[in-house]
């Protein structure tokens, strides 16, 4: 009895992210968000002739793909980033291309979508009211069963012992609330977003700091390693302070929108500048790796202002069509 419940309770984890449930509305919704993130890029080439430059359209064809994955999970994310940008070569011919770019824009939805399925599914669901109750559930279940053996077997001391811990599991059920779940949920948001980013700034910093020879960094636009290091991880120390202030002055529900956004948008400027800008080196530069931090340099210069710029316009974004996907959820195809 109580692995039938356990098991309905762990089935729960696995619907969770990587195959969520699929619904014709989810459907219309990814089709809709493919075409915004095609027609967006399209929109964006006529104004400014400088998104033809592959790299550059990338800042704006993959807003749409993130906002995808983190709501729809790594495998629909990677689908829409790879037929988003399939697709924008057809409407905006590239000055050049290389299908590493492809590859950058579907994990622009990977690893948004792992994060989001971290957060917003995995976490969101083991500190919620809900499935606080369901434990108690699953624990009050198998004291009852076993308080009939021991009943049926005539062990009166004992049977009064399980009927008194069921009674005080019961009690607790009147203990927990939304509001605690909540607050309890922050705090674990607040210690895991903080984690991950002193993680990312860990990575960051061996990267700069140890691995990469001088030779590599002479050949850049900034010949000089502590500058590099220090305005790359500028923006994700600013990130990682702005986590740690907005526990205390955030709203709750909108901290809990914004911490994973945060670190996906941190870890994506951490895989994506190497994948760009070796893109850009093949398809316009010489194809020497050696030179591949000049192109490094480029997008390191420019990363602190594109990382707040993409928190900000997701989490609006996601507030506005998380709403309409998630209303009337339940109506499946």
């Amino acid at each position: 009895m109580k692995k039938t419940a356990t098991e309905k309770t762990f089935s729960k984890f696995f619907n969770f992210g990587i195959f969520p449930k699929w619904t014709i509305k989810n459907m219309v919704f990814v089709a809709i968000l493919i075409a915004l993130s095609v027609s967006f890029t399209v929109v964006a080439a006529q104004i400014l002739p400088i998104v033809n430059i592959p790299s550059y359209k990338f800042s704006f064809i993959g807003l749409p793909v993130k906002i995808t994955g983190f709501i729809f999970g790594p495998v629909i994310g990677v689908f829409v980033g790879i037929v988003s940008d399939l697709l924008s070569l057809i409407f905006v011919p590239p000055a050049g291309y290389n299908p590493v770019y492809t590859v950058a824009t579907a994990m622009n939805g990977l690893v948004a979508g792992l994060f989001g399925m971290y957060f917003l599914s995995f976490l969101n669901y083991a500190f919620s009211k809900k499935y606080r109750l369901e434990k108690l559930s699953i624990k009050i279940t198998f004291l009852s069963y076993k308080y009939k053996q021991l009943s049926t077997a005539n062990k009166r001391a004992a049977a009064t012992s399980v009927a008194n811990k069921i009674i005080a599991l019961n009690s607790k059920r009147k203990f927990i609330n939304e509001n605690d779940s909540k607050h309890e949920l922050k705090l674990i948001y607040l210690f895991s977003g903080s984690a991950f980013m002193l993680l990312c700034i860990a990575i960051t910093v061996a990267l700069i700091g140890f691995v990469i020879s001088d030779t590599v960094i002479e050949k850049s636009f900034i010949p000089n390693r502590f500058i590099i290091l220090c305005l790359t991880v500028s923006g994700m120390a600013a990130l990682c302070i702005f986590i740690i202030v907005g526990y205390f002055f955030i709203d709750t529900e909108k901290y809990l929108v914004l911490v994973p956004i945060i670190v996906f948008s941190a870890f994506l400027s951490l895989i994506n500048i190497p994948i760009l800008s070796y893109a850009d080196l093949y398809s316009f530069g010489n194809g020497t790796l050696q030179d591949i931090f000049i192109w490094i340099t480029q997008h390191i210069l420019t990363t602190p202002i594109k990382i707040w710029f993409n928190v900000f316009v997701i989490y609006y974004a996601y507030t506005v069509i998380s709403k309409l996907i998630y209303k009337n959820n339940k109506l499946s195809y």
